[in-house]
Formats: structure tokens, C-alpha cells, sequence
């Protein structure tokens, strides 16, 4: 999946908004909006490495920043 590069306002707004629906109960909402935040490539990296890659695909998160650093074929290398 493509996703835009954020700014770091737009990262703080969406988890703003992630913890405004959690603390309204919205609790899956919330960590679906949470998702759209890019993981950060390290993190990225060390939860391919440490859980496996099909984590970081079922769970649904951004991975654009972690593409953009390790190349896009970088889950399945």
C-alpha cells in the first residue's frame, strides 16, 4: 500500500485523535487510526527481525517509512 510522507504535524494530529477515541471507547477504531502513524524503519526492522514479517503485515501497519529507507521488497529479503 503507498502512503504519502506525513510531517510530524500530521503524525501528532492522527494520534491525537487515535487517543480521543480510545478514551471514548472507540477501541479498535482507535488503534486502526493509530496504524495509519508510520512505524519507524528501526522499529520496523526489529519487529520483522525479532516476530516475523507476517506480524507486521496482519497487524496493518505503515510501513512506507521503513519502505523508503530499506527498499520495498525489504519484508520478504
Amino acid at each position: 500500500m503507498a502512503y504519502k510522507e506525513m510531517t510530524l504535524e500530521e503524525k501528532l494530529d492522527i494520534g491525537v485523535r487515535s487517543i480521543r477515541l480510545r478514551e471514548a471507547g472507540q477501541l479498535e477504531e482507535a488503534d486502526r487510526v493509530r496504524k495509519l502513524i508510520p512505524l519507524s524503519p528501526t522499529m520496523a526492522k526489529w519487529c520483522k527481525d525479532m516476530i516475523g514479517p507476517d506480524f507486521l503485515i496482519q497487524q496493518g501497519f505503515n510501513l512506507s517509512e521503513a519502505e523508503e529507507e530499506y527498499g520495498a521488497d525489504w519484508l520478504t529479503r
